[in-house]
């Protein structure tokens, strides 16, 4: 006769065999697009149409198990960063075995850092606030620099925040909003933190 074994623990007494088992749905690899490496402060990961929240495993990855087959709005609520909503298709994953959420071909997300992100003292840096003149709100505008891969968002309050890697000392920028140029231009100096007036929109 054998006899299993029991495992103490300090909430209840486990036996052996006494295992469930998982089957892993998607994984979410997310990263800070500033440092390109883990992100900061407080991350909820969870799909919108069953408000199942993610776990998280030790090497950071975000995933969910025992899922239906189907489409899932993965949404991203961050605390220093932009939220991200973004659709899974499971049967579009290439590996079945490596079900990891691609963006563009990259299996990573990228976490846009928002006004209050704790960016270093010698970030360079474009802060400003777009306002309407209809009194319109102007949360989810796209900012970036004209002929430069540099985008960002703006926040409830028209606040926006753009970040420079690899300039010159300083450099002439002309902003666009929703991809339209703006009328002024602004000077970024390298290792500065530069404030723009604020701009009105229509």
């Amino acid at each position: 006769m054998v006899f299993a074994r029991l495992y103490e623990t300090d909430a209840c007494t486990a036996y052996a065999g006494d295992v469930r088992s998982l089957k892993l749905s998607f994984a979410v690899w997310v990263i800070d697009d500033y440092t390109k490496q883990k992100p900061l402060g407080k991350i909820q990961v969870e799909t919108k149409e069953t408000g199942k929240k993610a776990s998280q495993n030790l090497s950071g990855y975000y995933f969910f198990t025992d899922l239906d087959a189907g489409n899932y709005k993965l949404t991203i609520k961050p605390e220093l960063y932009f939220p991200e909503e973004i659709t899974v298709d499971m049967s579009a994953f290439s590996d079945p075995k490596k079900p990891v959420v691609e963006i563009n071909g990259k299996p990573e997300i990228a976490l846009k850092p928002n006004p209050k992100y704790p960016f270093p003292a010698n970030a360079t840096l474009l802060r400003g606030q777009i306002e309407s003149s209809s009194g319109k709100t102007v949360t989810g505008l796209r900012v970036g620099v004209d002929g430069r891969d540099i985008e960002n968002l703006a926040d409830s309050r028209g606040e926006f925040v753009l970040y420079f890697k690899n300039i010159a000392k300083t450099e002439e920028v002309t902003l666009t909003i929703n991809g339209e140029a703006v009328e002024s231009s602004f000077t970024v100096q390298e290792g500065k933190t530069v404030s723009s007036k604020k701009i009105l929109i229509q």
